[in-house]
């Protein structure tokens, strides 16, 4: 009997093997719905703002975060496009990669915040440890608010091969323009399509000012889709400074006496360089007092700056100025470890009547100057101010040897000051 069955099993057909997934092609994926999108604001908005990712450098959740907060001051103006790539590079590692697609696959299930978030407070050789095992990638997966099966669904099989189709074409068209040298870039593209590439850092410093200058531009004279504006230093001089105080707007630590003031405008407490910023500051003060005072102004009017503008308010209520700057001073991971019982201290203030965002932010009818802008960020500058000239972190690392050595007019002063026709310059031999 076992003999017969053994037969019977040897002629009958063999299971047939499950056939091969084929790669979709690319009028399949728009079709299905398959290819990676992640935008913000109106469809009807004229112009375009494409931030470009890479999910293995840093800060890119502050400059994604920066990028959201002024298409929300330009709504009528401009809708925002996340674009993940290599950061200008012609090709990756394999772990590299493998952490871009990770986000790229997050990205496509509503989950870009969350999953730039993870790889703002970690190394991403972490996650790239991680997702190589399913258990540890459904770890991430409910870290950022996703169900582990539909992040492996969407990342597998023909869904998975749309977003990797994606991910090339988009790194593969900015590695193009930056000649496959890495970069931080964003574009600017016009109703028409055409898109002008503008090399920036991780801050978005120079974007509103590169946003209004294009608005009144012709732009994309020439039949090149794509051109490019380098970011850089512009000219200092008398037109650069910022000539007047904020008295009882935001938080001050050293009185109004000092000699030397540092004011900080700033638009969110996870801002990139407010660390680099406040951290040498605070140091610097602690080991001259009497020499500096720091002032730090919430700017702009969006949700996250409302709330650093009531938490501030609510260090200065309590008299925890010092202690709030000092926390702020330090990185946004290490703040974490230890904010909930200064948090505790300060929001039921912070939501009280008494810190209303009622703060005096009108600069008055003055115009022309860098903090002349009006409208949607209460004509505020933004990023550090030392005496009324605009520094950066590295300056600020050297803040003793800044104080000492104050600098006389120059001629480049002379050359962009509103008075050069109007006064005689004579050089001295």
């Amino acid at each position: 009997m076992h003999g017969v069955l053994a037969a019977l099993l040897t002629l009958a057909p063999a299971p047939a093997a499950p056939e091969p997934i084929s790669s979709p092609s690319a009028e399949e994926c728009r079709g299905r719905q398959l290819d990676l999108f992640v935008g913000y604001g109106s469809s009807e908005a004229p112009r375009l703002l494409k931030v470009y990712i890479d999910a293995t450098e840093p800060n890119q959740l502050q400059m994604w975060l920066e990028a959201r907060r002024i298409v929300g001051e330009r709504a009528k103006e401009l809708r925002l496009e996340l674009v993940p790539t290599r950061g200008g590079r012609a090709q990756g590692d394999p772990e590299s990669d493998s952490v871009r697609m990770w986000f790229v696959t997050a990205a496509a299930l509503g989950a870009a915040e969350e999953a730039l978030r993870v790889l703002d407070g970690t190394d991403w050789q972490r996650v790239a440890a991680q997702i190589r095992s399913r258990e540890g990638r459904a770890a991430l997966a409910r870290e950022i608010g996703l169900d582990p099966d539909e992040f492996e669904a969407r990342r597998s099989g023909a869904s998975g091969a749309c977003l990797s189709r994606s991910f090339e074409q988009m790194a593969n068209a900015l590695a193009v323009q930056t000649v496959g040298q890495p970069a931080v870039v964003v574009g600017v593209v016009d109703r028409d399509g055409h898109e002008q590439i503008n090399y920036m850092d991780t801050q978005l410093t120079e974007l509103r000012t590169t946003l209004d200058r294009l608005a009144t531009t012709a732009m994309f004279v020439d039949d090149v889709g794509a051109g490019f504006i380098p970011f850089g230093p512009s000219l200092s001089g008398r037109s650069s400074r910022l000539d007047r105080t904020f008295p009882n707007t935001g938080v001050l630590v050293g009185g109004e006496a000092l000699p030397h003031r540092l004011v900080i405008f700033i638009e969110d407490e996870e801002h990139g360089r407010l660390p680099d910023w406040l951290d040498p500051a605070m140091r610097y003060r602690s080991q001259n007092p009497g020499v500096l005072s720091i002032q730090v102004i919430a700017a702009g009017v969006g949700g996250r700056a409302i709330t650093l503008r009531r938490r501030l308010c609510a260090a200065r209520t309590l008299g925890l100025e010092v202690e709030y700057l000092l926390h702020l001073a330090q990185r946004p991971a290490v703040r974490r470890l230890h904010e909930q019982a200064l948090h505790d201290a300060l929001e039921p203030v912070a939501n009280s009547d008494s810190c209303s965002d009622s703060e005096p932010l009108d600069p008055g009818s003055d115009s022309g100057g860098p903090d002349s802008r009006r409208g949607s960020d209460f004509g505020h500058p933004r990023g550090a101010w030392l005496d009324g000239r605009p520094v950066n972190p590295s300056d600020l690392e050297s803040l003793e040897w800044q104080l000492n050595n104050e600098p006389d007019s120059s001629i480049v002063d002379w050359l962009t000051s509103p008075e050069t026709f109007s006064e005689s310059f004579e050089f001295q031999f």
